[in-house]
């Protein structure tokens, strides 16, 4: 069993003995504020499922990508990108209500939705998320997005969650997902990540939702719609930052790859 996952089903025994430290069950839960969880029961308990899906959305992705190897049509030079409208998290804890609300930007403006965007606290109660009280679970994002996948016109590609740790070439399964996704203007993923291995954040560390709006080949960058209220970490909002390795194992490497990878386990790191 993977390490994370050992770990995290351990968690899960002790808080139903009820003897989970409490130091420990706020630091599982509220991540030193970052408001994103290590751990989702729900993924956990229901991993397989969760998991097939990921796995028949990963095969056809790979079958249109071997479709248009054949047919030679280069990647070399991609550039994609989708409209997300910036989103700054109003609370500590909401970067997951926030990245929401920004992927919910885009299917509005794709589908030229008359409805106006819910507020962040009201997408956080849809979530289970209040303000300065409960992290984010990725399960819970996925499905909060998909109640609006019939306002929006995306019934027929609803979101999912994803890890990465358990695929056989991490690298390719998050870039894939990611150029699937943009390229044909299905979803807007959100991603969790660990902030330290973000070029943008020069260390620091939020265990943090963000929203992708591109990725540019060329220079191996995706465009980041960052929510977190930080902004000196952010700027205004919107950046492309380094891809890098999702497995680089140096203290130097830096890339969103590797922050995805390092934030991966128990709570999937990739909605998408």
């Amino acid at each position: 069993m993977n390490r994370r996952y050992a770990l995290s089903a351990l968690i899960l025994l002790t808080m139903s003995l009820g003897a989970l430290p409490e130091n420990s069950k706020a630091a599982s839960e509220e991540e030193n504020g970052s408001g994103a969880s290590n751990v989702d029961i729900d993924y956990i308990e229901n991993k397989e499922y969760y998991d097939q899906l990921a796995r028949q959305r990963d095969l056809e992705i790979a079958e249109r990508e071997k479709r248009e190897q054949e047919q030679g049509l280069a990647r070399a030079s991609a550039y994609y990108t989708i409209p997300v409208t910036y989103n700054k998290q109003a609370y500590k804890n909401f970067c997951g209500p926030a990245s929401g609300r920004q992927a919910l930007s885009f299917h509005n403006v794709k589908s030229k939705s008359k409805e106006a965007l819910q507020t962040q606290e009201h997408f956080g109660v849809t979530i289970g998320v209040l303000p300065e009280k409960g992290p984010t679970k990725s399960t819970d994002l996925s499905n909060g997005l998909n109640k609006y996948k019939n306002v929006y016109g995306f019934s027929s590609t609803p979101y999912i969650v994803g890890s990465i740790i358990d695929s056989n070439d991490p690298q390719k399964t998050f870039i894939s997902r990611i150029i699937d996704s943009l390229k044909n203007e299905k979803t807007a993923p959100i991603l969790l990540t660990e902030t330290e291995w973000i070029e943008q954040y020069k260390g620091t560390n939020f265990r943090h939702y963000v929203t992708i709006s591109g990725y540019k080949e060329s220079n191996k960058t995706l465009r980041v719609v960052d929510p977190n209220h930080h902004t000196k970490y952010t700027g205004t909002g919107t950046y492309w930052t380094t891809i890098g390795i999702a497995t680089d194992t140096t203290r130097e490497g830096k890339g969103i790859a590797k922050a995805v990878y390092k934030a991966d386990g128990a709570n999937p790191a990739m909605i998408w």
